[in-house]
């Protein structure tokens, strides 16, 4: 892809497309206008982007097409999580590190971790998501190992929220759920690969049963992602490959946040009467 290429040719992104000789010299202006201001690339049009670099739509059109993509749409978006992705540092254990060094790369990890598992998500489909999320009835969870830890943690915070989660670990009682839950309930299937056998059977299952469903994995298009009625991807890849669980499970507890506040902001007085009545009760 043209993006990797003009990395590669100059050893950094802005040297790359100084070097370019497939960019013309108002292409490169406009790759230098996205660079410096990735923020607000994705709320432009392509008539914007074109006034704002001295150039015209059909320049824009033609860019994104040289680095691969159909549309303006498609290039800015996935352009921009690119380039904010090459900024964030990346975290790697060293030998002997202090544990000074191991406080600041794991708050750092968090931090790209959540940054990025942010870009991944289409506020469309996020906004269809909580949609269907505030709608139902209830919300299972289908998850095991690691995985069924986090489930379990989102099922602690919805509480609140007046949404019954269930979380079915076992694959027995994974088959069951899938065959007999309600249309007014959503499922929730997370996994690390989106490969694993019995995932796929419970998510091939509940798509012939037209049962709405929210996969939550790294491969936003693989296998799993064909059988599910929404596709939320979170992270798993790091420089040290023995940080991916850890990786995976910070990005899935994010994903599992912003549900819980997203229902939260929509069901807000109900939610602060509901603590209200636990603290009482508690006391």
């Amino acid at each position: 892809m043209l993006l990797d290429e003009l990395i590669e040719s100059g050893g950094n992104l802005q040297k790359g497309i100084e070097l370019n000789k497939k960019l013309s010299d108002a292409e490169k202006s406009i790759c230098q206008y996205i660079i410096e201001h990735l923020d607000q690339v994705p709320y432009m049009s392509s008539r914007e982007l074109a006034r704002l670099t001295y150039s015209n739509p059909t320049s824009i059109l033609r860019l994104s097409r040289k680095f691969g993509y159909a549309n303006f749409n498609d290039f800015k978006f996935d352009i921009v999580l690119k380039l904010r992705d090459m900024h964030m540092p990346k975290v790697e254990l060293n030998k002997n590190d202090s544990g000074l060094e191991c406080i600041n790369k794991t708050a750092q990890l968090y931090d790209n971790i959540i940054a990025r598992t942010k870009n991944n998500i289409s506020l469309t489909q996020y906004d269809e998501i909580i949609d269907v999320l505030n709608k139902c009835e209830a919300i299972d969870i289908i998850a095991t190992d690691m995985n069924a830890d986090i489930a379990h943690y989102a099922q602690h915070i919805l509480m609140p929220i007046g949404k019954p989660v269930y979380v079915y670990e076992n694959q027995d009682l994974q088959v069951h759920a899938s065959l007999n839950v309600p249309s007014t309930h959503v499922v929730i299937l997370v996994t690390k690969t989106g490969y694993k056998r019995h995932i796929l059977d419970n998510a091939r299952i509940l798509c012939r049963r037209a049962i709405t469903t929210i996969a939550i994995t790294p491969d936003d298009k693989g296998p799993i992602s064909k059988c599910v009625t929404y596709t939320i991807k979170a992270e798993s890849n790091e420089t040290f490959v023995k940080l991916r669980d850890v990786i995976f499970s910070i990005s899935t507890k994010f994903i599992f946040d912003l549900f819980f506040t997203s229902l939260c902001a929509i069901n807000y007085e109900n939610t602060l009467n509901s603590d209200e009545f636990y603290n009482k009760t508690v006391d």
